[in-house]
C-alpha cells in the first residue's frame, strides 16, 4: 500500500474495524499549510484534543504518533510494513475514537509510531489520516480559502487490508502525448515518477539537461528535472518533476507515479470515493 510523505509504496495485513457516527451530510473544516504543501487541521483522539492531523490521501492506512498513544494507554501490538527500498517497524493499537471536522469513528486499527523518525514531513504532526478514513465521505478542498467542504459519508467497514490500494484516486496526464496514470496524493508536493516506468510509457522522453540530486523526507533519494509537453487540465506545459527508481513490478502495477495538488494549480480540487473520481477546477 502506500504512505506518501515521502513517496513510497509499502505493503502491510491489518484487519481493519471502523464503526463510523454519521455526521452531517455537508459541513466545513478549515485547515492550514504545513511544510508548504501538507493538508493540516485539528482533531481528537480518545480523550485527547487539539491534535495536529496531517490528511493524506496517498497514506493507505492512519498513524498516531507514539507519544499520543503512551498517553492513551493503548495496547501495542507488532507490525511490519514494506515497501520497495526499507521495511518498517510499527505497532499497532484499536484507537477508542477518533475525529476530525464531521468525520467520527471508533475502534479504528491504527499504526503507532515515532513520526519524526519515519519522515521530516510529519516531525510536527500527532497522527497521519490515510485513506482508511479519509474515504468515510466524498470532499472538496478549497485552496483560496483554506476550507475543506465533505459533502456526506460512505461507510465501509470491516474490509480486509488486501484490496487498499483501489481506494486510491488516480489522474490521467499525457506526458509528450503518451498516457501516464498517477495516484492524487496530497501528501507530496511535486509530480513523482518512476524513472523506469516512465521511459518504457513515454519511449522517446525528452527531459531537461539539468538534473539535479535531492533528498525528500530526509532520506530518499530522487533525481529532479523538468519534463516538457505535460498535459492536464488545460493546456501543456513543462513540469519540474522528481524521478525515483521504479518499485518492482508487482507493486502499484500499471501506476507510474504520483501527483500532488500543487502542480495542478487549481483552486479546487474533489475527492469523489463513490465515484472513484478525482476533479479539479
Amino acid at each position: 500500500m502506500f504512505l506518501s510523505l515521502i513517496g513510497l509504496s509499502f505493503f502491510f495485513q491489518l484487519p481493519l474495524g471502523i464503526d463510523l457516527e454519521r455526521g452531517p451530510s455537508s459541513s466545513e473544516l478549515s485547515f492550514r499549510f504545513s511544510s508548504g504543501h501538507l493538508i493540516q487541521v485539528d482533531g481528537r483522539i480518545g480523550t485527547q484534543g487539539n491534535l495536529k492531523f496531517i490528511l493524506d490521501t496517498g497514506a493507505t492506512i492512519s498513524i498516531v504518533d507514539q507519544k499520543v498513544a503512551d498517553k492513551l494507554k493503548l495496547d501495542h501490538h507488532p507490525a511490519e510494513s514494506f515497501n520497495f527500498d526499507r521495511r518498517l517497524n510499527w505497532e499497532s493499537a484499536i484507537v477508542p475514537e477518533i475525529q476530525f471536522g464531521p468525520i467520527k469513528a471508533a475502534h479504528v486499527v491504527m499504526f503507532v509510531g515515532k513520526l519524526a523518525e519515519y519522515s521530516d514531513f510529519a516531525k510536527n504532526a500527532d497522527a497521519v489520516i490515510g485513506l482508511d478514513l479519509l474515504k468515510l465521505s466524498n470532499f472538496s478542498i478549497e485552496l483560496a480559502t483554506k476550507k475543506i467542504i465533505f459533502t456526506g459519508t460512505t461507510p465501509k467497514a470491516h474490509e480486509s487490508a488486501v484490496d487498499r490500494f483501489s481506494d486510491c484516486l488516480i489522474l490521467e496526464v499525457r506526458v509528450q502525448g503518451h498516457p501516464v496514470q498517477l495516484i492524487v496524493d496530497t501528501g507530496v508536493p511535486d509530480m513523482l515518477l518512476y524513472e523506469e516506468r516512465l521511459h518504457k510509457r513515454v519511449p522517446s522522453l525528452r527531459m531537461g539537461s539539468n538534473v539535479t540530486d535531492v533528498i525528500m523526507g530526509g532520506r530518499l533519494k530522487a533525481k529532479q528535472t523538468v519534463v516538457s509537453g505535460v498535459s492536464f487540465g488545460k493546456g501543456t506545459r513543462d513540469i519540474t518533476v522528481l524521478l525515483l527508481p521504479s518499485p518492482s513490478p508487482e507493486v502499484l502495477p500499471g501506476i507510474e507515479g504520483v501527483i500532488g495538488i500543487a502542480p495542478l494549480k487549481a483552486r479546487r480540487v474533489n475527492f469523489d470515493f463513490v465515484g472513484r473520481t478525482f476533479s479539479f477546477e
